[in-house]
C-alpha cells in the first residue's frame, strides 16, 4: 500500500530508520481498502509500543487519495479482536510481585564474594549511600534472595515496591492499551523503595525502557531509593541502551557469587532437618541439575519426618518435579544437535545461511520445536537462528501445516527426538 509506505518514509525522517524498521515495517500488512489498513504484531510488546508511539501520529495526517482518513486496525496473536484489551480496565491493578518469607538475612548463606553485598544492604536499611544500589552474579548466587530479603526489611519503616522486571513490562502493556499510565505511573513513583529483579529482561524492550528511564529519572531526582539485580554488571548487558547503562552506575554495581550446589544444599538440609546422606545429595545434584534447592525443599515438606531417604524412596515424592525437569532439559542447542544426527547434517550447516532443502527443511523443524516446546519469543528464535522473526513465524506455520497433514518426514523426525 503505497499511502502506508509513504507514511513509513515519513517517519523515518522524523524517528531514524532504524526505529522504523525494528517497530513498524516488521509488522505484516495483511489487507486494506480505501478506509482502513489491517496490521498484525508479531507480540504485544509491539502493539504497546505502536499505541503509543505511533497512533497519535496517524491521526490527521493518514488520509486516502480523497482525503478521507484511513483506520489503521492492529492485531497480533492472542488477541480476539484489533485494540480490544483482554482484560477489563477497571480490574486492571499494577500490584507488586510478592515476596518470599523464607528470604531472610538470616537465612542467606553468605560467600567470600558476598560479604560486601550482605553487609551493604544490611547498612542501606536504615541509610545508604549509594543511589543505585546493582547486584549481579549468575543464576543461584543468591540476587533474588538478597533483594527479598532487603524488601522485607525497609518495608518496616518504608513503601516498597518490589517487583520483576517481566511484571514491570507487563504493566507497561496493560497500561497503555487501556490508557491508564498515569495510574501505573503513579503505583511506580509514589513509593520510597523501587526493586526491580533481572533488570537485563528489558533487553530489547524498548517502550517499557522508555518508561523505565522516566521512572528511574523521577525516583532518583526525589532521593528515593532504587536497587536493581541482573546476571551481569551496568557495562555488559546487551540490548540495553546507553542511557540506562549510565544511570545504573550512578551507584554501586556488587557482585555476587554463586556457592557449589553441594554446600547449599548441606546448609539448606540442616536448616530444614531433613536428614542428606551423600545417595540422596548425588541423586539430587543429578536429577535436578536447574535446581537441586527447589527438590530438596519439597522433600522437607513432603516427607515423613527425620526419616532417612533413598533416591527410590525419593522418587515417587518428587514425580512432578522429575516431570518438569524433563521439560527444562531441552534446550535450542540440543534440538539443533537431536535433528542434526537425525537427518545426517552438521548442527553448523542447520544453523547456516545454505537455502536448500537438506538444509532449510530441519531447520524449520528446529524453529518449530523452539516455538512449540521452549515457548520461546520469536525474535529470540530468530536471534539464536541468524533469521528475523518473520521468517521465523513462516516456518513454524509451514512445519505446523504438515504436522496436520501427516507429512511423513515431520512426523519421523518428531518421533526421534
Amino acid at each position: 500500500m503505497k499511502i502506508w509506505e509513504q507514511f513509513l518514509s515519513n517517519l523515518e525522517q522524523e524517528l531514524g530508520p532504524d526505529l522504523v524498521r525494528q517497530w513498524l515495517r516488521s509488522l505484516k500488512l495483511t489487507r486494506f481498502d480505501a478506509a482502513n489498513l489491517y496490521l498484525e504484531a508479531s507480540d504485544p510488546m509491539q502493539i504497546a509500543w505502536f499505541e503509543e508511539h505511533i497512533r497519535p501520529r496517524l491521526k490527521n495526517k493518514f488520509f486516502n487519495e480523497n482525503h478521507r482518513p484511513i483506520k489503521v486496525h492492529l492485531d497480533g496473536p492472542g488477541l480476539k479482536k484489533s485494540n480490544a484489551p483482554w482484560f477489563a480496565p477497571e480490574s486492571l491493578t499494577f500490584a507488586p510481585n510478592a515476596i518470599d518469607p523464607a528470604c531472610t538475612f538470616d537465612e542467606f548463606i553468605v560467600s567470600p564474594g558476598s560479604q560486601v553485598a550482605v553487609s551493604l544492604l544490611k547498612e542501606s536499611v536504615t541509610s545508604s549511600s549509594f543511589n543505585p544500589i546493582f547486584l549481579y552474579g549468575p543464576p543461584g548466587s543468591g540476587k533474588t534472595h538478597l533483594l527479598m530479603a532487603f524488601a522485607a526489611e525497609i518495608a518496616k519503616h518504608k513503601k516498597v515496591f518490589f517487583v520483576k522486571a517481566d511484571t514491570f513490562t507487563e504493566h507497561v502493556v496493560q497500561a497503555i492499551r487501556v490508557s491508564r499510565m498515569q495510574d501505573f505511573r503513579k503505583a511506580y513513583r509514589d513509593v520510597d523503595v523501587l526493586l526491580v529483579d533481572d533488570i537485563d529482561h528489558l533487553a530489547n524492550r524498548a517502550a517499557t525502557q522508555e518508561e523505565f528511564f522516566h521512572t528511574f529519572n523521577n525516583l532518583h531526582t526525589l532521593g528515593k531509593q532504587i536497587v536493581l539485580t541482573a546476571t551481569l554488571p551496568p557495562s555488559k548487558l546487551e540490548e540495553i541502551e546507553a542511557r540506562l547503562i549510565s544511570r545504573f552506575e550512578w551507584g554501586i554495581s556488587l557482585g555476587l557469587e554463586k556457592l557449589p550446589a553441594r554446600t547449599i544444599l548441606q546448609k539448606k538440609a540442616l536448616t530444614w532437618n531433613v536428614p542428606l546422606n551423600d545417595t540422596l545429595l548425588d541423586f539430587l545434584l543429578t536429577r535436578f541439575p536447574n535446581d537441586p534447592l527447589l527438590a530438596l525443599q519439597a522433600i522437607a515438606l513432603r516427607a515423613p519426618s527425620n526419616i532417612p531417604l533413598s533416591p527410590l524412596a525419593a522418587e515417587p515424592l518428587l514425580h512432578d518435579l522429575l516431570k518438569a525437569e524433563a521439560v527444562k532439559a531441552v534446550t535450542p542447542e540440543r534440538i539443533v544437535k537431536a535433528l542434526s544426527t537425525h537427518f545426517g547434517i552438521k548442527p553448523e550447516d542447520l544453523l547456516g545461511k545454505q537455502q536448500s532443502r537438506e538444509f532449510a527443511f530441519p531447520r524449520q523443524i528446529a524453529m518449530y520445536l523452539c516455538r512449540e516446546k521452549l515457548q520461546m519469543p520469536f525474535q529470540a528464535i530468530g536471534k539464536f537462528f541468524g533469521r528475523d522473526h518473520s521468517t521465523v513465524m513462516s516456518s513454524a506455520k509451514q512445519i505446523q501445516k504438515l504436522l496436520e497433514e501427516k507429512d511423513p518426514a515431520v512426523l519421523s523426525a518428531l518421533s526421534n527426538l
